[in-house]
Formats: structure tokens, C-alpha cells, sequence
């Protein structure tokens, strides 16, 4: 017997096995992506992501998704210097608001061939379109939404306000007064709350109010602001007079709008003006099913006020060494199995028009009504940003021409101009 030859053989596989995990590796692409979401988080978005991830990882063993946590409002910022510098993430979450600088920066790849054309057509609406530009397309939506008004309807059940007959400003006055319990410094209830801070903040009434009616656009089409107008000084006196008169509270010109959202899960708040992609979490916050959206209303009789819808555009970096891989990536986040898993999973809006067709009896449900509602109300109204323009800031600008009314006395057309020109200075106008 040659034992020799046989330890030869032995040793031999023994580093076959060895090296062939070094192997496998050595040949998977790694993705990194950021994102302001943690997979290894608990909130419903998260989980979400989670899922997504697993999938798409299953389906390309060759290829890995690390994800890098960012700072929500600062992400889209620090990927167009990241890019300047030549280390920016291969997958990169855009905010909408600033989607169109990021494209004319030429920051971001054409993933077009990771698309068919039934794709396109089935994920087809205005932020996708804003995404594309002569035929390219430079990314696709996660995170639908639009802002308008929360409210826990047990609680609105308790007062007796039906949120169907919210349909004008008055109607939201004496809505909020109704619903706050309590008076003075013994408010145990706030009719409506607002995050009017100056960091992660959401737009609220005084964009409602700026969106709607006659008047030059709030913003042009190159993002020039004009804000001290008749509508804009509405905008301001109504958040003011809802302050004054104790139905929202004046610590939220504090609260940024994770603040804001706490005191809501919290039950000090019977309405809210937020996201409607934050419902799901709200729910699972305080164990209430029952949270609806309600438009914001305007004095146009049947209409509501115009509000800005938003989502987060995935697209892939023009300089990725891996921009198949990370194409490849960003379409199965956007797939059909991938579009049910945010919906179901991180009560999202549906991104394929086939996605809301398929869920209909789970769209139904008292749970997920908020989405029907969402939806119908960025349809008739939704506004998105002029293409290209740069409108970053303004929410922080607007909230201090609140900030100096309420707390300083200042008339509001002159709060108005004062925040309207430091954001055109910002920009360059």
C-alpha cells in the first residue's frame, strides 16, 4: 500500500476546500448602497429592505449588497461630493427634491437596458419621468409618498369630527379645536401638531397654501422662490392662528419631524402634518390600525390644496466599476415580487400600476385604506419640483419665516421676503 500517494491525495483536497470559499469570494462583486434605512432595523421600511436584499442576494449569489446607513437630509448632498472625489457608493438612495441637480451633475448612470419597456410603462408617473431625460434613465422610485394631514380617527370618533368634512381652512381650524383636550399649560391633547424646526423637517400648510390658488408658481422653473404673496401670507397666518389659539403646540416650532411623529405615537397629538409613508410605522408605534390620511383641505370648493409627493429615486453612480451588478440591483428593487414586499411589508404606495391592480382586497383594508387615500390625493394633486432646479433648503427657509412671526412678532409678508431672498442668495438667484 502507498500511503505516501495517499496522503498526497488527502492533502491535496484537503487545500482544494480550503481555497475554494477563498475562491467564491475572491469572485463575488460587492454592491454598496447607500441609504438612510439599517436591514438590520425594526422599523417596517427596514424590514422591507431587509426582505428585498435576501431576495435579490438568493437570485445573484455572485453578488453581495452592502449597505451603508446615512443621515436622511444630508445623504444626497454628500454622494455629489463623494462623486466629485471619485468615492461615491455604486447604489445611491437620491432625495427628490435635489434628483434633477444630481442627473446635470452627471453623477449618475443611464440604467435604461436594466429596464423593458412594459417595466416603464407599468412604473410609469411624474417622479419616474423626472428620473429620465431623453431616453436614459438615470433612476426609479422607492418610498412613494406625499405630505398631508395623520390622525388617529379614535380619536376623531371621540369628537365627533368626521374627516370628510375637513374640506376647507376653517374646516381644519375648528377640527383642530375640537380635537385638543385641555387648555393652556394643560394641554393633554393637541388638535394638530406641526415640526416647524429648522433640520428634518416635513412641508406643511404654508406650502399647501403657496401650491394653490392664483399667483406666480412658488417656484419657477429654474427654483427661484416667490413666497411673500397674498397666499403665502394666508399660509403663515393660518399656522400662527392654530399656535395662538392652543391647538398645536408651541414647542413644535422646535421639533424636527421625528419629534413631532414621537408625540404622535405617544397620543399627544390627534393629528399630524406628515408623510404618508410614515403610517405604517405609526401604527406599529401605537398598536393602532385605525390611522388615516386626510388631504390637505384649500377654500377651492372640491378641491384640496396642491402638496408636494416625494420618493427616493435608487440609481447607480457614473463612476461604479460594478454598474451592471448595481443595475441589476436597483431593478429588482422595483420588480414585481419586490413592489408587494414594500407594500405589504413597509406600507409603501405601490411603484407598478400592477402592484395596486393585484392588492386590491389588501388595499381595502381598514389598515391600508391610508394608501388609497395617498394615492388618489398625489393623482388630483401632487406637485413635484421643476426639473434641474436645486430647491434644497426651503423648508428650513420657510419654517424661519414662521419661527420669526410667532415668536418675534414680525408682520409675515416681510418674514416672507426675507426667507424668500436668503434662499435665492443660497441658490444664486
Amino acid at each position: 500500500m502507498n500511503t505516501g500517494k495517499g496522503l498526497c491525495g488527502l492533502v491535496a483536497a484537503a487545500l482544494l476546500c480550503a481555497l475554494a470559499p477563498a475562491t467564491l469570494q475572491a469572485a463575488q462583486t460587492t454592491i454598496r448602497m447607500w441609504t438612510f434605512f439599517n436591514p438590520e432595523g425594526t422599523t417596517v421600511r427596514e424590514k422591507a429592505l431587509a426582505k428585498v436584499i435576501a431576495n435579490f442576494e438568493a437570485k445573484n449569489p455572485d453578488i453581495r449588497v452592502r449597505t451603508e446607513q446615512q443621515v436622511w437630509d444630508q445623504m444626497t448632498q454628500k454622494f455629489l461630493a463623494a462623486s466629485r472625489a471619485g468615492k461615491a457608493p455604486d447604489v445611491i438612495w437620491v432625495n427628490s427634491d435635489l434628483l434633477g441637480t444630481v442627473i446635470q451633475a452627471n453623477a449618475l448612470a443611464d440604467i435604461s437596458g436594466a429596464f423593458t419597456p412594459e417595466d416603464m410603462k407599468d412604473l410609469d408617473n411624474e417622479l419616474v419621468r423626472s428620473a429620465s431625460d431623453g431616453g436614459k434613465v438615470y433612476g426609479v422610485g422607492q418610498s412613494y409618498m406625499i405630505f398631508g394631514l395623520i390622525a388617529r380617527n379614535k380619536f376623531l370618533q371621540e369628537a365627533g369630527v368626521d374627516p370628510e368634512a375637513i374640506r376647507t381652512w376653517d374646516d381644519l381650524d375648528a377640527a383642530a379645536k375640537k380635537l385638543t383636550v385641555g387648555s393652556g399649560n394643560d394641554v393633554r391633547r393637541w388638535g394638530l401638531c406641526q415640526d416647524l424646526g429648522m433640520t428634518k423637517i416635513d412641508p406643511g400648510i404654508l406650502l399647501a397654501h403657496l401650491l394653490t390658488g392664483e399667483g406666480a408658481p412658488a417656484f419657477d422653473k429654474t427654483g427661484r422662490a416667490h413666497w411673500s404673496d397674498a397666499r403665502g401670507v394666508a399660509g403663515i397666518q393660518r399656522t400662527a392662528r392654530l399656535i395662538e389659539a392652543g391647538s398645536s403646540p408651541r414647542e413644535g416650532l422646535n421639533w424636527t419631524n421625528d419629534e413631532m411623529y414621537d408625540q404622535f405615537s405617544a397620543g399627544r397629538c390627534a393629528m399630524i402634518t406628515g408623510a404618508s409613508v410614515r403610517i405604517s410605522g405609526l401604527q406599529q408605534a401605537t398598536g393602532d390600525e385605525d390611522i388615516i390620511f386626510i388631504p390637505y383641505p384649500s377654500d377651492t370648493p372640491g378641491m384640496p390644496s396642491r402638496q408636494a409627493m416625494s420618493n427616493w429615486t435608487t440609481s447607480v453612480w457614473e463612476g461604479s466599476k460594478n454598474k451592471d451588478a448595481a443595475a441589476k440591483l436597483v431593478a429588482s428593487m422595483v420588480s414585481p415580487e419586490a413592489d408587494e414586499v414594500w407594500v405589504t411589508t413597509g406600507g409603501t404606495l405601490p411603484a407598478r400600476t400592477s402592484t395596486a391592480a393585484g392588492l386590491t382586497d389588501f388595499l381595502g383594508q381598514k389598515s391600508h385604506r391610508f394608501m388609497a387615500a395617498a394615492t388618489e390625493y398625489i393623482r388630483t394633486s401632487g406637485w413635484v419640483p421643476p426639473f434641474g432646479a436645486d430647491i434644497s433648503g426651503y423648508r428650513d427657509d420657510m419654517n424661519r419665516a414662521i419661527q420669526q412671526v410667532v415668536m418675534n412678532g414680525a408682520a409675515p409678508e416681510k418674514a416672507l421676503q426675507e426667507a424668500e431672498q436668503a434662499y435665492n442668495a443660497r441658490h444664486g438667484y
